[in-house]
Parts: structure tokens; C-alpha cells; sequence
């Protein structure tokens, strides 16, 4: 992995999908690194490669069930965001 340096990202935040594992996990875990909140969606939110993102990540991590293919769940992990980002919880 590279080494991160915090970055001044203030309240920027980041959708990555297929946090499950590969680029989008290793992109996740990079990104919280550096400080953004990052909503990683993960085509199984109780599977593997979520639960080690809970155990490796900070808080800013927000784990979201997103299968790419399914306009259900887009439109649920887009309320998600949405009401997090209007909240103020992120």
C-alpha cells in the first residue's frame, strides 16, 4: 500500500462501489486513510471483505449493500448517503 498522508479533505466525502474486495476494497481502506468519509458499497454489507473493512477502517467508514445492477439499492444507498450528508453526521 502507499503511504498516506493526511490530507486537509475538511468534510469531503466518497462513494467507491466493490468494497467487497480488490481495487475498490484496497481503495476504501486508502481513502479513509487519508481522511474522507467514505461510503463503500459492498455487494454483501455482513460478508468478509465488509466486516474487515469495520475492523481496519475508522468511523468515517460507512459499510452501504450496493449491488450495481439492482436500482432498488442504488436508490436506497443514495437515500442513505443523502440523509447522512443532510444529518450532519458526516
Amino acid at each position: 500500500m502507499l503511504p498516506a498522508k493526511r490530507l486537509e479533505v475538511g468534510r469531503k466525502s466518497v462513494l467507491v462501489t466493490g468494497c467487497d474486495s480488490g481495487f475498490g476494497h484496497a481503495l476504501a481502506i486508502y481513502l479513509d486513510l487519508l481522511g474522507f468519509h467514505v461510503f463503500a458499497g459492498c455487494l454483501f454489507k455482513d460478508g468478509e471483505g465488509a466486516k474487515e473493512l469495520r475492523n481496519m477502517c475508522s468511523e468515517r467508514l460507512t459499510i452501504l449493500q450496493f449491488d450495481v445492477t439492482s436500482q432498488i439499492q442504488v436508490d436506497n444507498a443514495l437515500e442513505e448517503v443523502n440523509n447522512k450528508l443532510k444529518g450532519g453526521t458526516v
